[in-house]
């Protein structure tokens, strides 16, 4: 069997404390991925000086200040990976991930995409008691585009992240994921480590809320638009069921 090609975006915006160890998470993968493409949206600490230390492992791009979104979009023309991965700069994978993923698209060759659950680590300046973790390990699953493997074709048919969204974007992309009817399982595993730290953007969180209520508007609309009576779209839990547990997935 051939061994699926990854590519690995990571947006980096004045990062540079960040950026190296979450590099580092992407190059221990196994099996390795065939892209990391480091977009730079308009830095201005050292963090352009970090990504490219790491010489040709990392394509850097260099673009203004537009935000996430954007810069995520800014990646594409450089992927040829099967499989598209997302990582924020200040956050790391633990070294299984791409091997327990890819087990389960083994599993069930129909999957678009494969999320995992996302364990917060709590830095300097976090604030944990903003947050509950139902089962008290400070693990969950959460709209983090991190904790997820996407099949490359879906943009062609989902398309790219709103970049007049500088917050939300991927709760966006993932409504509009599910509301075309991608195959999408989440799995009861850790697939990422959601680092909280005093310059997270998600500290605001009025402007969090603004956000999550207008992208679940925005889907709304556009369900309406289609049909008179509103269809509910699947919940995490719903989605864990499909395909069971894969065996050995190293």
């Amino acid at each position: 069997m051939t061994t699926p090609r990854i590519s690995v975006i990571i947006p980096v915006y004045n990062a540079d404390r960040f950026i190296a160890e979450a590099i580092e998470s992407v190059l221990v993968q196994q099996p390795a991925p065939v892209d990391i493409i480091c977009v730079d949206d308009g830095s201005t600490d050292g963090s352009a000086a970090v990504v490219q230390s790491f010489g040709a492992a990392v394509r850097y791009v260099r673009q203004e200040n537009r935000g996430p979104a954007a810069a995520r979009n800014a990646a594409f023309p450089y992927v040829t990976g099967d499989f598209v991965a997302f990582l924020d700069a200040d956050d790391v994978y633990p070294p299984e991930k791409f091997a327990r993923q890819l087990a389960y698209f083994d599993a069930d060759p129909t999957l678009d995409i494969v999320f995992g659950k996302a364990e917060y680590v709590f830095m300097d300046g976090s604030q944990p008691e903003r947050y509950h973790f139902p089962d008290g390990n400070q693990t969950v699953w959460n709209i983090l585009l991190g904790a997820g493997l996407i099949r490359s074709a879906v943009f062609g048919r989902i398309g790219l992240f709103d970049e007049t969204l500088w917050m939300g974007e991927d709760l966006d992309w993932y409504n509009r994921a599910k509301e075309q009817g991608l195959r999408i399982r989440t799995v009861d595993e850790r697939l990422l480590y959601y680092r909280q730290h005093k310059t997270n953007m998600t500290r605001d969180l009025d402007t969090v809320k603004h956000t999550m209520f207008k992208t679940l508007k925005q889907s709304l609309d556009r369900r309406r638009a289609q049909s008179e009576e509103v269809r509910q779209l699947p919940t995490f839990v719903q989605l864990s069921q499909p395909t069971p547990t894969p065996q050995n997935p190293v």
